[in-house]
C-alpha cells in the first residue's frame, strides 16, 4: 500500500497506522481496544444513533463518536479518559431510565451489551423517580421472532440488516420519541430466511429466538464450531449443546470467506429433528413385511452376506450403491472403496435433478461473486438453493453495482433488481459492455443451454474474467463428486441402478443419505426399482419414503454427532466435528463401512492417508461420464384453459428428511402449493386460496394444492415446488404441462 494511502493516529498512548476513512472504532481494534458500541455492526457501517461510542480527541471541544469518525493524520485519541467515561456513564443512564430489570429470566443474560456495558461503564443505581414506562412484552413478531419492546433500545441494527444485508426492507420504527418501537412495514409477520439474524445481531434481549426462548443459559451450554450441513455453502457456525441436546447455531462472525457472517433460517433452526422421537436408534431389518430390530453386528452380517451372494450369482455388476451428497467426504471415500474393491463400479453420489458439481477451471470463490460485475443465473433460484450466498448476489447487485440476468422462468429474489432472458443467448445479448468480471450461477441440472454456455466461455474476449458457481442439492455434493462416487464408463449411474433394479438385474443395493423416492425425477421408476431390489440397505436418520421400501434400514448419525470434513460449492474442504453425542445406537455412515469391510475382508487406507487423498482429489478434475438421459416425457396436447406449463422450483424448508421431522418449525415448512400469475388465474377462474389438483399426461396426479398468486410468474405457468413429502413433485414424472382441477373447498391464501 502506498504511504500516501495511510495516516498515523495516536490512540491511547500508541501509535497506529491505518488507512485513511478508516473508522476510529476499528483502528481502535488494532491495539485491542473494546469501544463499545451498540448501533455499529462491521458489516452494517456506521449509524451515529446509541452514543455509548464517545471517545476524547485532542484539540476538539466535546466528545466525539468513534464508530462514525474516521482518522486523521497525527489526530491523538483517549478511549479511557475521564471524560469518555463520564459521556459512556450519562448515556447508559439514559438508555437504562426506562429499561426493565429482567436481566434474570431474559435469554441475552450472560451474553448481554447492556449488561456488560453497565457494569463496566454504569454509574450502580438509577436517579429515576417515576415510574418506568411500559411497552409491549412477548410481541409474536414473526414465524421466528419474540419482541420485547421494553427492552429495545433503538439500535436499529435488525432494521439495518433488513435494509442494508437482505434488501427485504420489512422492519421499521413506527411512533416517535420515546413512544418509538420495531414493527414490520406492512403490519405483517415478519417473513424473511435470514431473520434469526436479527436476534443475533440484538445487542440486548428486545429479539429472542422462539426455539431458544427460556432453553439454556450461555455458561450451561458447550459449544463446538463445525460446517452447516443443509446447503452446499458451507457456512461455519457454532452449535451450543446443553445435556447433549442441541439448543441452538450461531454465526461465525470472523467467517468472511464463506457466509460473511450470516446463517440462513434453515442453518440456524433446524436442530429440533436431533432429538425428535422418531429419529431411528437400532438395526431394523424386514420379516414377513415386518420391522424387526436387530443388533449392528447381524445387520452389518446380512448386508456383508448379501453383497457376497449376489456376486456370486450374478457379478459385481449387479450390486450398487447411491449416495454421498449429504456424508461426510470421509464416509463417501469410504463407500466408494469398499464397493469399488468388492468389484463394483456402479456407483453415483445424485439422487436428484444435479447431473454436475465441479464447476470447470472457471470455479470461483463467495467473495469472487460478490466482485462480478455480471451475474447470470440459470436453473432453480440461488436464494432456495443456497441462501447465504445470494446474499453475495444481493451485495453485488445492490451495493456494488453489477447487473443481473436471470435466465428462464425462475425469479430473483424482489431485493434485487434484474434483468430476464428467455434464453441464454438473450442473457448473452444483456451483459454490459464494460463488464469484465462475470459470474455464472446455475444448479447443476441439466439444461438445452449448456452447449451455448460452452460455446460463449470459448469466446469471451481477452481480460475477462469468468467464473463459475454450481450451487449443489446436497452439501457435500462437490466432495463426493471429487472423491470418486460416480459411475466409471461402461457401469451403472442412478439412472441406469434404478432401471435394472425394476428390471430384475440389480441384487444389491445401497441408499446412504439419499431418498429417490422423494426426489429422483421419476417417483414411480424409484418405486419399482425398491421394490424389486432383493436386498436395499439404507442409512438414515428416520423412516423416509424411501426407508420404508428398505429390506434393511441402518440408524445414521446427524451432521451434528460425527466428525469429519466436507466440500462446499466452491471446493474448500471444511471441518465437520461432532457437538452432540448420537442417540441409541446410531452409528456415522463412516462406521458403517468401515464394519463392512472388516466383514467382507476389504483393506482400508489408514485414516491419514484418506485425508491426504481427499484433498488431492478435491483439487482435482473429476471425469465423470454423461448421466444415463431419463426418458422425455411429451405433454399431450390438452385443449382448455385449464392447462398450464409446470416451473419446477425448491425452497430451503422442504425435504423428508431433517425438516419433515422438526417439529417446532410447522410455521416455516413449505406448503403444498401452485403458484400462478393473477391473470392466469382469472381466466381459470381461481382466486388465492382455492384448492386444486394438478395431473401431468402420463396420469400422474398432485392433489390438495393451495393456490397462491404472484405477478412474477410467467402467465399460463404454475410453480410447483420440489421434495414436499405430502406433494411429491417428482410423481408427475418431469411433466412439462399438467392440467388443473379445482375443489369446492377453499383454504385462506398462505403469506
Amino acid at each position: 500500500m502506498p504511504q500516501t494511502d495511510t495516516v498515523t493516529v495516536t490512540i491511547d498512548g500508541i501509535d497506529v497506522v491505518v488507512p485513511k476513512g478508516t473508522l476510529l472504532v476499528e483502528a481502535a481494534k488494532l491495539i485491542e481496544r473494546d469501544v463499545p458500541v451498540y448501533c455499529y455492526h462491521p458489516k452494517l457501517g456506521p449509524a451515529g444513533l446509541c452514543r455509548i461510542c464517545l471517545v476524547e480527541i485532542e484539540g476538539m471541544p466535546k466528545l466525539q463518536i468513534a464508530c462514525n469518525t474516521p482518522v486523521a493524520d497525527k489526530m491523538v485519541v483517549h478511549t479511557l479518559s475521564s471524560a469518555a467515561n463520564e459521556g459512556r456513564r450519562a448515556v447508559l443512564e439514559l438508555l437504562l431510565l426506562n429499561h426493565p430489570l429482567d436481566c434474570p429470566i431474559c435469554d441475552k443474560g450472560g451474553e448481554c451489551d447492556l449488561q456488560d456495558y453497565s457494569m463496566a461503564y454504569g454509574q450502580g443505581a438509577s436517579r429515576l423517580a417515576d415510574v418506568k414506562s411500559s411497552k409491549p412484552k412477548a410481541v409474536d413478531l414473526g414465524p421466528t421472532i419474540v419482541l420485547d419492546e421494553e427492552r429495545c433500545i433503538l439500535c436499529l441494527r435488525c432494521v439495518r440488516f433488513d435494509e442494508i444485508i437482505t434488501g427485504e426492507q420489512s422492519l421499521r420504527t413506527d411512533d416517535r420519541g420515546a413512544h418509538a418501537i420495531i414493527a414490520t412495514a406492512t403490519g405483517e409477520p415478519y417473513h424473511s430466511d435470514f431473520s434469526g439474524n436479527v436476534t443475533e445481531l440484538c445487542p440486548v434481549g428486545a429479539l429472542t429466538s422462539k426455539t431458544y426462548r427460556f432453553k439454556s443459559r450461555p455458561w450451561d451450554n458447550h459449544r463446538t464450531t463445525t460446517t452447516c450441513m443443509q446447503c452446499s455453502v458451507g457456512c461455519q457456525m457454532h452449535v451450543d449443546a446443553r445435556v447433549s441436546t442441541v439448543q441452538r447455531t450461531m454465526s461465525v462472525p470472523e467467517d468472511d470467506a464463506i457466509s460473511d457472517g450470516w446463517l440462513c433460517d434453515r442453518g440456524r433452526y433446524n436442530v429440533g429433528y436431533v432429538n425428535d422421537d422418531r429419529r431411528l436408534t437400532q438395526p431394523l431389518y424386514r420379516q414377513n413385511g415386518e420391522w424387526v430390530q436387530i443388533g449392528w453386528d447381524d445387520a452389518i452380517g446380512l448386508w456383508a452376506s448379501a453383497l457376497r451372494e449376489t456376486i456370486a450369482k450374478n457379478g459385481a455388476a449387479s450390486i450398487g450403491a447411491i449416495g454421498g451428497g449429504r456424508l461426510l467426504n470421509e464416509e463417501a471415500f469410504l463407500l466408494q472403496h469398499v464397493y469399488r474393491s468388492l468389484g463394483s463400479d456402479n456407483l453415483d453420489w445424485r439422487s436428484g435433478r444435479q447431473h454436475h458439481a465441479y464447476p470447470g477451471e472457471t470455479g470461483g470463490t463467495h467473495v469472487d461473486l460478490e466482485n462480478a460485475n455480471c451475474i447470470i443465473t440459470f436453473g432453480r433460484s440461488p436464494a432456495q438453493l443456497a441462501p447465504v450466498l445470494d446474499l453475495r448476489i444481493r451485495k453485488a447487485v445492490r451495493h456494488k453495482g453489477a447487473t443481473l440476468i436471470v435466465v428462464g422462468d425462475q425469479a430473483s429474489s424482489p431485493a434485487m433488481r434484474s434483468t430476464r432472458a428467455a434464453t441464454f443467448a438473450d442473457a448473452i445479448e444483456a451483459i454490459p459492455a464494460g463488464a469484465r468480471r462475470i459470474a455464472l450461477v446455475w444448479d447443476g441440472a441439466p439444461s438445452s443451454e449448456s452447449a451455448a454456455v460452452e460455446a460463449w466461455a470459448a469466446t469471451l474476449p481477452a481480460g475477462t474474467v469468468l467464473q463459475t458457481f454450481v450451487l449443489g442439492e446436497a452439501p457435500n455434493a462437490r466432495g463426493a463428486e471429487a472423491v470418486g462416487m460416480f459411475p466409471r464408463p461402461g457401469s451403472l449411474d442412478t439412472q441406469a441402478m434404478l432401471e435394472a433394479g425394476r428390471d430384475g438385474k440389480l441384487g444389491a443395493l445401497a441408499l446412504l443419505g439419499v431418498n429417490p423416492v422423494l426426489h429422483w425425477p421419476d417417483r414411480e421408476l424409484a418405486l419399482a426399482a425398491l421394490k424389486k431390489t432383493p436386498f436395499v440397505v439404507v442409512s438414515e436418520l428416520f423412516l423416509t419414503e424411501t426407508a420404508e421400501y428398505a429390506t434393511l434400514v441402518l440408524p445414521a448419525c446427524s451432521a451434528f454427532e460425527k466428525t469429519g470434513t466436507t466440500t462446499n460449492l466452491a471446493g474448500d474442504v471444511l471441518p465437520v466435528v461432532a457437538g452432540v453425542p448420537a442417540p441409541g445406537e446410531a452409528w456415522a455412515d463412516g462406521d458403517m463401512l468401515v464394519a463392512l469391510a472388516e466383514a467382507s475382508g476389504v483393506q482400508l487406507p489408514a485414516p491419514d492417508e484418506i485425508e491426504a487423498r481427499i484433498r488431492v482429489l478435491v483439487s482435482q478434475v473429476p471425469v465423470i461420464p454423461p448421466m444415463t438421459a431419463i426418458e422425455a416425457v411429451v405433454p399431450r396436447v390438452m385443449v382448455g384453459r385449464d392447462t398450464v406449463r409446470v416451473i419446477a422450483a425448491s425452497t430451503i424448508f422442504t425435504g423428508g428428511g431433517t425438516m419433515a421431522h422438526d417439529m417446532r418449525l410447522g410455521e416455516l415448512r413449505t406448503p403444498a402449493g401452485a403458484t400462478i400469475h393473477p391473470q392466469t388465474a382469472a381466466t381459470m377462474q381461481l382466486v388465492a386460496g382455492d384448492v386444486v389438483d394438478v395431473a401431468g399426461p402420463d396420469g400422474g396426479r398432485l392433489e390438495g394444492l393451495t393456490v397462491a398468486l404472484d405477478k412474477n410468474v410467467p402467465q399460463g405457468a404454475a410453480v410447483l415446488i420440489d421434495g414436499i413429502p405430502g406433494a411429491p413433485l417428482n410423481a408427475l414424472r418431469g411433466a412439462l404441462s399438467v392440467h388443473v382441477t379445482k375443489h369446492a373447498e377453499r383454504r385462506e391464501a398462505q403469506a
